[in-house]
């Protein structure tokens, strides 16, 4: 028996192939909120102990309705090298914002700057910042530790530049106290990171 297919079929087929998600899902740096380094660091190196200024600019692409602070954070690890992290992928942004959680959760804060943001879907921004990276940051009495080895960290075994999302404490209504990153995954915020090399001899 001869079965004839209806001439009303055909776009039923058609139409099938092309449904939402049979062309797969956009890339994720389109979909979670993303933070790039546009320009600098201006320096290559950082010395512990020694204050050097940098400038960069970064930008944030919003995903979704967020405040808080885009903050930019020179990291001194004592475990992890510029071998362990992979900042040069810029095809792998989940791949660098998981190495910029693991820099956070094992090393020690440089220096950073902070600004105040909030965002809708779609919205891009760009910011400057400027970090005087090499000591640590203020005590919460205010006194800056007269040498790396006064906060309790040891020789830097990598220096990193950090660029992520997170909250701000301020003491005062302006002097930061307490930097509070917010993880990548389960926020959906791709960070971003740069290797530094680290100074002195």
């Amino acid at each position: 028996m001869i079965r004839r297919i209806s001439r009303a079929a055909a776009p039923l087929a058609v139409a099938a192939v092309l449904l939402p998600g049979c062309l797969g899902e956009p890339p994720i740096e389109e979909r979670w909120t993303l933070l790039e380094v546009l320009s600098g660091p201006d320096v290559s190196s950082v010395t512990p102990g020694t204050t050097t200024p940098i400038s960069l600019n970064a930008r944030i692409t919003f995903r979704e309705l967020l405040t808080g602070f885009v903050i930019a954070e020179v990291r001194a690890s004592e475990t992890l090298t510029v071998d362990d992290v992979n900042f040069q992928n810029h095809d792998d942004p989940l791949g660098m914002a998981r190495d910029v959680d693991r820099i956070l959760a094992e090393s020690t804060s440089l220096g950073f700057a902070a600004r105040a943001v909030t965002g809708f879907p779609h919205l891009m921004q760009d910011i400057p910042l400027t970090i005087d990276a090499g000591l640590p940051p203020p005590t919460p009495n205010g006194a800056v530790a007269d040498s790396i080895a006064a906060a309790g960290v040891g020789p830097a075994t990598g220096i990193f530049l950090l660029v992520y999302f997170g909250d701000v404490e301020l003491s005062n209504g302006t002097e930061i106290q307490v930097v509070t990153p917010w993880p990548s995954e389960p926020n959906e915020i791709l960070s971003a990171g740069v290797e530094l090399a680290q100074g002195g001899p």
